[in-house]
């Protein structure tokens, strides 16, 4: 069985939540930061109904000037091939994003739903 994008939706917006609830300066140590496992995150799980996902999380500036931080995360169900035979393909279902302003204020949000 196949999980809907709603509900597929609806893990996304619940594990991006966490990011939503950190402080502009904790985003900012963590885009500073040299390593770049800080930067970006990768999660597994099981939807409900058994289906396995992948989700990733970036976190880099949208505008540095104005020391914006752009959130983005994605969830894909299957790896579709292999680049150069080993590395996983992955094409989300879903995705989403804010941008963080210093005051803590919500500059954008996106998320989508692919085909």
């Amino acid at each position: 069985m196949t999980t809907n994008r709603d509900t597929l939706a609806a893990i996304l917006a619940e594990h991006l939540s966490s990011y939503r609830k950190k402080s502009h300066s904790e985003l900012v140590a963590r885009i500073e930061s040299p390593r770049h496992s800080d930067r970006l995150d990768v999660a597994e799980g099981t939807t409900p109904d058994g289906t396995a996902y992948t989700i990733e999380t970036n976190i880099a500036w949208d505008d540095r000037s104005k020391r914006h931080i752009r959130v983005m995360s994605d969830l894909s169900t299957c790896t579709n091939g292999r680049l150069l035979g080993f590395i996983p393909v992955l094409i989300p279902n879903v995705a989403d994003s804010f941008i963080l302003a210093p005051d803590g204020t919500f500059i954008d949000e996106c998320s989508s739903q692919f085909p």
